[in-house]
């Protein structure tokens, strides 16, 4: 029977942004038999308990493309302690478009498990986060979760990202736009030609 720990480890004023992928994320593993599942955070994470785990999930929410104080103190509370082979995945999210501003985090998160000779297998790196909760893409963000639990339940390695729109979406908006400022500019050239 897997043992696996959800850990929000972010700031305090920040968990209610990881709360809802959380939460998705607890329902996609409970759905197994075989596997049970414990729920923290920041506040209430106890040090000594965390290696009875088989799998462990850092869910956090970053600014200026670091790992939040919290989890650094959560990291200080574990180090040079005696660890079994403990998976690390790390769900990451930040608030600017890009996924890839979770980079950094997810480096010194590996970098960490490295050290502590624990195994980094992966994450979910999701950009936008607080317009996600605003929109319908968090339904797409909820496929992404879900292949996320699928990969920590066969505890494969996982390195998945996800924003807003789609790459196609983002584009094929981006392009609207400025399709409609060339129209407009050309009305105004035409304009004050005549």
């Amino acid at each position: 029977m897997a043992k696996i720990l959800l850990v929000s480890s972010g700031l305090k004023h920040a968990q209610e942004f990881v709360e809802p992928f959380l939460k998705r994320l607890e329902v996609y593993l409970s759905g197994h038999d075989d596997c049970v599942i414990d729920v923290r955070n920041a506040a209430n994470f106890d040090e000594r308990v965390f290696f009875e785990y088989d799998q462990v999930v850092f869910l956090l929410t970053i600014a200026l493309d670091s790992i939040p104080s919290s989890t650094l103190e959560i990291f200080e509370k574990l180090e040079n302690q005696l660890k079994n082979n403990t998976e690390v995945y790390a769900l990451i999210a930040c608030d600017e478009y890009e996924p890839e501003k979770c980079n950094l985090s997810e480096k010194i998160i590996k970098k960490w498990c490295e050290k502590e000779n624990l195994q980094f297998k992966g994450s979910l790196k999701i950009g936008s986060v607080l317009f996600i909760m605003k929109s319908a893409s968090k339904f797409v963000v909820s496929n992404y979760i879900k292949s996320f639990a699928s990969a920590i339940l066969k505890h494969e390695e996982t390195h998945s990202k996800v924003t807003m729109l789609t790459d196609k979406i983002f584009m094929k908006t981006a392009n609207k736009y400025w399709n409609k400022e060339i129209r407009k500019k050309h009305k105004e050239k035409a304009k004050n030609a005549s």
